[in-house]
This record gives structure tokens, C-alpha cells and sequence, in this order.
């Protein structure tokens, strides 16, 4: 084995006069131009609304007093700002392709950013971006905000509220139900049968409580982006068969069918294939409270560019009044007084938001007393689109943190003709199993090894150059050990590379030029 390694910007004149607020402007002035009759320049002033007009390269031309409130500027303070000395630095490229964007086309668009104000505040807002026309031609362009930062404070207190107490409730309650448990085996001495019956129900709504605490922190993780997906060549018939075998016992009980449909018999995707287990079990779960006579069904499709999977059920139905409320988190529907496992509302909003994770899709179909349909589509990655995606997670992250990212690149050389040599199954494996060494040598629970079919990515967040070759030397290491180790592979050689963000790459596609060069 050998390894080796290897918005542009207009010219214009400043003005002499300071800029003003839109409350300092005379009707039928410069507000007037752009905005039209004096009513809407009043209302500019009353609304709590911020808005501003600006110039694409970041010129402010107009403000509103809620404006000036919020970002605690004044009159004197406009014509050495532009609206990228406001912007936070995470938010200053997409706003400035977003600027461009609108400037281009004039279609408005949605956005959110955070501003920073004199003081140093920063503000978070979310708004629309517009253009501005003077007769036919674009001349600037307007954004109405309003201020979301109480909102997203809010939010955080309410989910960092929701994970902590879901934690605390976990340690007591694995206590309890240990100890009920060892109580109605008999290990403290004979339990009579109706003792039991008492146990048996307070474990079933331990087990209820255990489920509700781990929805609940799905949720809470899910909604503050702290959910990372690990993609891997799976196959999605053999995960969905393994969770329907999980149900066997309680779709007897139901006197209930638990069919499958799936075309053809293995379909090979790149998935994280414990969440997309999770979505399962929550569909065919959902499936089980509402259904009490007939069948449920998984049906798995490949399909160009996508994988389809169904679970139908022919339970009570969903209203077409509830229906588009489905997704809603804390949502029920047809929830009885009385006994009964009915749930959270919590497990389809689990679901859409793991799909959408896959950058899949997903829908629900209903008919009242006859049954309920949800199908999710899953993209078929190709080994490209697989390490863009995975690239593209950890760049948006380490430019969050402000951090590099380093990325090593392990390429098989002369891989069609070793494949003629050893066979396709045995290079196969070899692959597989240099991504397992790599992933088991890893040190960091951030750091992950990923493999097309004939390389293998490894991201290294937070990682400057130096020490990733540091990294690149001792998992080369032990590549070089496996493969001599193995006399079919000795002849095996890889090629080994380093890419860094943003030192030597500063836009995905470069670093995907860098790896694919």
C-alpha cells in the first residue's frame, strides 16, 4: 500500500445634505418620490414596523422613527453608516445576495438577520426585502422588519425550560420503574394476581412517561438545530422491515394486519438510518392507537431521483377540518376521557422535521372513518451530492462559530482496475472498512468520516491545517496497517489530501473542486 498527500459596486456622488428620517421629510419631498401621498409617510412613522431604504451596496437613503428607536441612531449618525456596518457578520453574504437578488428580478423576499445597534445591541429581525422604482427604472430598495428578539428569547427559555426538565424527569423515573419492576417479579416475595395487575399499570404509564420525556426532547433538540443527521449507503427496506418486526407482539394483541410492499426487495440510500427508524416507529405508533380493526401497511417505492415510503392505516380518519393542523406540535385529535396511551401530539411534528432534515418531503391524506395515508419522499443522494450536503452542514456551523474546517480526502488510486483485479464485493468491503477504522479512530464527537465509493471524506470542524495533517499522518497509519495485514490488498494505493475553510477554499463548489481535482 503506498499513501501520499498533496455585489459589485456603483459609483455615486454623496450628498452634501445629511440624510434624514422619513419624520424629517417635508411632504412631497424625497419620501414623497419613492414612497407616493402623504398617508403612507404617516404611516411609515406610526407603524413599529423598522424600515429602511438603501441601495443594493449598502447606501441608507431613508429611515423611520421605529427605526432609530430600535437601533438607538439618530439623524447626525446616517451618512457614515451603510446597511452593512448594521449587519451581523454571519448574516452580511446571504444579505448581500439577497440585496442583488431582489435588485435583479424585483421579486420581494423574505429575510432575517441580526442588526446591531450603536450600542452594540444586537437586534433580530425578520422582514421583506422589496424594490423601489423611479418611473420604469430600479432605483432602490426598501426592507420592513420587525423586531424578533423578545420572541426568539422566549423560545430559548421555553426549549432550554423543556430539555432541562425532561433530563431531571429521566433519572427518577429509571429508578421507580426499576423498582416496581423488580417488585412484580417477585424478587422481594410472592406478589398476589391482583397486586400485579396494579404493577403492570403503573409500569405501562412509566413506559407512557419514558416516551413523552424522550418526545419532548426531540422536540426541544430539533427546534434548536442541535439534530445532526449521519448520512450512510443504507438499505431502507432492511431498517423498515426491522422496526415492523418490533410490532409483532402488539399487532397480535390488536388482532391487527402489519403489511408490507416493498419494490424492489432492497433499496440502497444514503440515509441516518436511526431517524428515519424513529419516523417509522412514530407512523406505524400513530397507526396502532387509531386503528382497531383492518391493517396497516408500509410501502416502500424507488422512484427516479427519490425514495417513496407509505404507512396507511384503516383507523378512524382525520377531519378535513383538522388535517392541515397534522404537523402542529401538541396537536390531537379525536383524544377520548379514559384510559389509554394517547400520546403528546408530538410524533408527526417529530417526523416532518426529521424528513426535512433529509431534505425530503412529506404529506398526509385522511378520510373519516376509513383510514389515514402519510407519505415522505427521501432524495437518492449521489456520492457527490452526499459530500456537498455533509460539507454544507459543517461549513454553515463553523462559519456560525467563526471556526475553520478542515477537510481530509482518502482516494483509492487506479480504483476501475483494482476493481477488475480484486472484484466490485471485495473492494466494496475494503471501503467499508476503512471508513469504520477511520470513524473508530476519530477523537472528537464532531469529527466524522464519510465514503463514496471510492474515497473517503473525513470533516474535521474547528480544525486549522497543521493539526489536520497531524490527523491525515495517523490515520494513514493505520489504513497502511489494515491493508498490508491483508494480502489481497497490499497492492492497494491511496491518495491523501487536505482542504481547508477558508484559507484555501472559500465557497463549497472550490472545496468540491479541491476534493474531485
Amino acid at each position: 500500500m503506498t499513501i501520499t498527500s498533496g455585489m459589485k459596486k456603483r459609483s455615486r456622488k454623496r450628498p452634501h445634505s445629511p440624510k434624514k428620517t422619513l419624520s424629517s421629510r417635508r411632504p412631497g419631498g424625497g419620501c414623497g418620490k419613492l414612497f407616493g401621498q402623504q398617508e403612507c409617510q404617516s404611516f411609515c412613522e406610526l407603524t413599529s414596523d423598522m424600515i429602511q431604504v438603501f441601495k443594493a451596496e449598502g447606501a441608507i437613503l431613508e429611515v423611520n422613527r421605529a427605526w432609530c428607536k430600535n437601533l438607538e441612531y439618530s439623524d447626525k449618525d446616517l451618512p457614515q453608516l451603510t446597511v452593512f456596518n448594521l449587519i451581523h457578520p454571519r448574516n452580511k453574504k446571504e444579505s448581500g445576495e439577497i440585496f442583488l437578488a431582489v435588485l435583479r428580478d424585483g421579486k420581494p423576499r423574505k429575510y432575517q438577520a441580526t442588526l446591531i445597534g450603536k450600542s452594540g445591541t444586537e437586534v433580530d429581525v425578520e422582514g421583506t426585502i422589496s424594490r423601489l422604482l423611479h418611473g420604469s427604472k430600479p432605483c432602490a430598495l426598501s426592507g420592513v422588519f420587525h423586531d424578533v428578539t423578545r420572541h426568539k428569547l422566549y423560545e430559548q427559555l421555553k426549549d432550554e425550560f423543556i430539555s432541562t426538565v425532561s433530563h431531571e424527569l429521566r433519572t427518577p423515573l429509571t429508578v421507580v420503574r426499576e423498582g416496581v419492576s423488580q417488585i412484580r417479579d417477585g424478587l422481594f416475595g410472592a406478589v398476589p394476581d391482583d397486586q400485579k395487575a396494579l404493577l403492570d399499570m403503573v409500569l405501562q404509564n412509566s413506559d407512557r412517561l419514558s416516551r413523552i420525556i424522550e418526545e419532548l426532547l426531540d422536540v426541544s433538540k430539533l427546534e434548536a438545530g442541535k439534530v445532526r443527521i449521519h448520512r450512510k449507503l443504507c438499505d431502507i427496506a432492511a431498517v423498515a422491515h426491522e422496526v415492523v418486526a418490533n410490532f409483532g407482539v402488539i399487532v397480535k394483541q390488536k388482532k391487527l394486519e402489519l403489511l408490507t410492499d416493498f419494490l424492489p426487495d432492497q433499496i440502497k440510500i444514503y440515509i441516518d438510518s436511526d431517524k428515519i427508524a424513529q419516523v417509522l416507529t412514530n407512523l406505524i405508533n400513530n397507526s396502532l392507537k387509531f386503528t382497531e380493526s383492518g391493517h396497516i401497511k408500509v410501502h416502500l417505492r424507488a422512484m427516479d431521483g427519490f425514495v417513496e415510503c407509505k404507512v396507511s392505516d384503516t383507523g378512524k380518519g382525520i377531519s378535513g377540518e383538522d388535517l392541515p393542523k397534522a404537523f402542529q406540535r401538541f396537536t390531537q385529535f379525536a383524544r377520548e376521557i379514559g384510559p389509554g396511551d394517547k400520546g403528546t401530539g408530538l410524533g408527526l411534528s417529530i417526523c416532518k422535521k426529521m424528513i426535512e432534515l433529509h431534505h425530503g418531503r412529506v404529506k398526509i391524506e385522511s378520510i373519516p372513518a376509513k383510514g389515514t395515508t402519510v407519505t415522505f419522499l427521501l432524495p437518492q443522494y449521489t456520492h457527490r451530492d452526499l459530500f456537498k450536503d455533509s460539507i454544507s452542514q459543517a461549513m454553515s456551523q463553523c462559519v456560525e462559530d467563526g471556526s475553520p474546517l478542515s477537510i481530509i480526502i482518502f482516494d483509492i488510486l487506479d480504483f476501475e482496475a483494482l476493481e477488475k483485479k480484486l472484484g466490485d464485493k471485495l473492494v466494496e468491503r475494503i471501503v467499508i472498512k476503512m471508513e469504520k477504522i477511520i470513524n473508530n479512530a476519530l477523537r472528537r464527537v464532531a469529527d466524522v468520516a464519510i465514503k463514496d465509493t471510492k474515497a473517503i471524506m473525513v470533516l474535521l470542524p474547528d480544525t486549522q491545517k497543521e493539526n489536520a495533517y497531524s490527523v491525515m499522518g495517523r490515520l494513514s497509519q493505520l489504513l497502511e496497517d489494515f491493508l498490508v495485514r491483508d494480502q489481497k490488498t497490499s497492492k492497494i494505493a491511496v491518495h491523501s489530501s487536505v482542504v481547508c475553510f477558508p484559507e484555501e477554499a472559500k465557497t463549497l463548489e472550490e472545496i468540491l473542486d479541491g476534493i474531485y481535482k
